[in-house]
């Protein structure tokens, strides 16, 4: 839809892993603020990751690279934050990337990886 974008790390004709972008100018606390908040890729600084499945070991840390090296090269894209979980497993995660913690909301949390 308007607004999103979805990765996918292909190898060897298999998927491994997928991540999903919602394209905005705000930090989003919720789901139903991400869907308010979307705006054309062409209209936004900021990405939000919001949705990551490895399906291989190390896949869901080479997509994030990858996602990286791609934002890099779009000149209206200035970070790239999350709308994770607020679980042990996705701040480990994030913590282990490379990401920054950002805010914690009372369901979810926000990391930044800088472009």
């Amino acid at each position: 839809s308007n607004g999103r974008k979805i990765f996918g790390l292909k190898y060897n004709n298999e998927i491994e892993g997928v991540v999903c972008i919602a394209f905005t100018n705000e930090l989003p606390a919720t789901v139903k603020e991400l869907d308010l908040m979307s705006v054309d890729e062409k209209d936004s600084q900021i990405a939000i990751a919001y949705t990551l499945w490895s399906l291989k070991k190390g896949a869901g840390k080479k997509i994030m690279k990858e996602l990286l090296k791609y934002m890099k090269e779009q000149n209206n894209i200035d970070s790239i934050m999350t709308l994770s979980p607020l679980t042990p497993v996705a701040t480990h995660y994030h913590i282990r990337n490379g990401a920054k913690l950002i805010k914690i909301n009372p369901t979810t949390q926000n990391f930044e990886y800088k472009v």
